[in-house]
């Protein structure tokens, strides 16, 4: 026999009960196969009695749902599992289950008094697990059962349970919308919550079930800016977007008497009557002696404490501090994001597109923002055709002059690729407003 025959045999051929089955594809991860009798062969792995038959079946089968591959078929062997005693075996049944419990809806409800009974498991990754499957169950039979494990959930030592319970509190409303009150009452608990971990995801489920329930914030508002720095990425994002809407509704805008001031005089410009230009002027006037603008501290907590995420690796949350800035900050203060927003211009043309609407849009308000970046916004050759419209568009917000070099004869105006759709592309974007 040759030596590739042999290597064959030992590699391809069919392997003793338990042992993975090696591919000759490389690209196929070399450990299973979608033939049938693998899962067959899972199946009775799953109904062995022993823990590590249990736990080589979960992990080939976990494998094959990040592969993308179908393994709804093996749910009646996996979810008798769910009480193997076990813990890593019972973490992969979980995560599983997690997976395929919305779509079998029906075989998940014969083993709800053993989710139940994993919501008091000693394993704070096992009360979670137990929580999210039930949470994945959309049948509205069970929403008292639910209703009753996020309230206890969000009482739990775990911050990760209660972070998991958060999560949970907006599938229940969509599941039931009359539990809104008694869902209410636990985000307000949990947004008494003081570790970073929970945070996120309280105010998460708070903007979907109640946003208009400005009042739980209140008390709030301080801890969360403090916390801030301190949460995960996309937490931020969220809490940051919620601070931002609330901002807006509970602190004076600190260029309000710089607007009404260029209101007046506009109006005084193009004013036909010459009483009408007087009063004008008059109420102008009046405006400059009113007492100067002093910032609330907690108008100044927010901005303080969210100026060095717009440092962070996270173009999202660089975003987001952007229209924070850009609604909230003072005039003189709000062109610190103009070097954060130029940053991200150098990332992936998708990060980009979103930045230099965004830019085109603040250009509009705060023209002078963006002057000393202006060779950030040239066109070069290399640069996407949607980022050429871009550009251009911000280039006329900017005034940018369309015969002007970043450098190299490459980096110039491509008016084949602009001409056609540069105007349409900046009356676009001058209906777009950040935030």
């Amino acid at each position: 026999m040759s030596t590739g025959s042999a290597y064959n045999d030992d590699k391809g051929g069919s392997s003793s009960l338990g042992e993975p089955e090696y591919g000759h594809d490389p690209a196929s991860g070399g450990i299973f196969s979608s033939d049938y009798k693998r899962h067959d062969d899972l199946k009775e792995m799953l109904d062995s009695n022993k823990d590590s038959l249990k736990l080589e079946a979960m992990k080939r089968i976990v494998a094959m749902i990040a592969r993308g591959k179908n393994a709804s078929d093996l749910f009646p062997a996996v979810v008798k599992n769910v009480a193997c005693k076990n813990i890593e075996v019972k973490k992969l049944v979980y995560v599983y289950l997690v997976r395929y419990a919305e779509e079998q809806q029906d075989l998940a409800l014969l083993s709800i008094s053993t989710f139940q009974r994993g919501l008091k498991d000693p394993n704070q990754l096992i009360r979670a697990s137990a929580l999210r499957v039930l949470s994945s169950i959309r049948v509205t039979i069970i929403v008292p059962i639910m209703m009753l494990a996020i309230k206890e959930a969000a009482s739990d030592m775990s911050p990760y349970v209660r972070k998991t319970a958060a999560h949970a509190i907006p599938k229940l409303y969509s599941l039931d919308p009359e539990q809104k009150d008694q869902l209410i009452e636990v985000i307000e608990k949990l947004l008494a919550d003081k570790t970073t971990l929970v945070a996120g995801s309280v105010v998460m489920a708070f903007e979907e079930v109640c946003p208009e329930r400005i009042d739980l914030i209140h008390k709030n508002y301080r801890k969360l800016c403090n916390l801030l720095i301190d949460v995960e990425e996309w937490g931020q994002v969220v809490i940051i977007n919620m601070l931002t809407r609330y901002a807006r509704t509970q602190f004076l805008n600190p260029n309000q008497n710089e607007s009404l001031l260029g209101e007046s005089a506009e109006k005084a410009f193009y004013g036909s009557d010459e009483e009408e230009g007087k009063e004008d002027k008059e109420e102008a006037a009046v405006l400059v002696k009113r007492k100067p603008y002093v910032m609330d501290p907690d108008h100044r907590l927010l901005l303080r404490n969210t100026k060095p995420l717009l440092q962070s690796r996270n173009a999202a949350v660089v975003m987001a501090v952007a229209q924070l800035y850009f609604h909230l900050a003072p005039k003189a203060e709000v062109g610190v994001i103009a070097k954060a927003l130029v940053r991200l211009m150098r990332s992936h043309s998708e990060v980009q597109f979103v930045v230099l609407q965004n830019v085109a849009t603040m250009s509009i308000k705060r023209r002078g923002m963006f002057e000393p970046y202006l060779k950030s916004f040239y066109i070069r050759s290399t640069d996407p055709t949607q980022i050429k419209v871009l550009k251009g568009g911000t280039g006329d917000i900017l005034e940018i002059a369309p015969g002007q070099v970043a450098g190299p004869k490459s980096d110039t105006w491509d008016h084949s690729v602009i001409q056609s759709s540069n105007w349409k592309g900046l009356d676009q974007l001058c209906t777009l407003q950040p935030g």
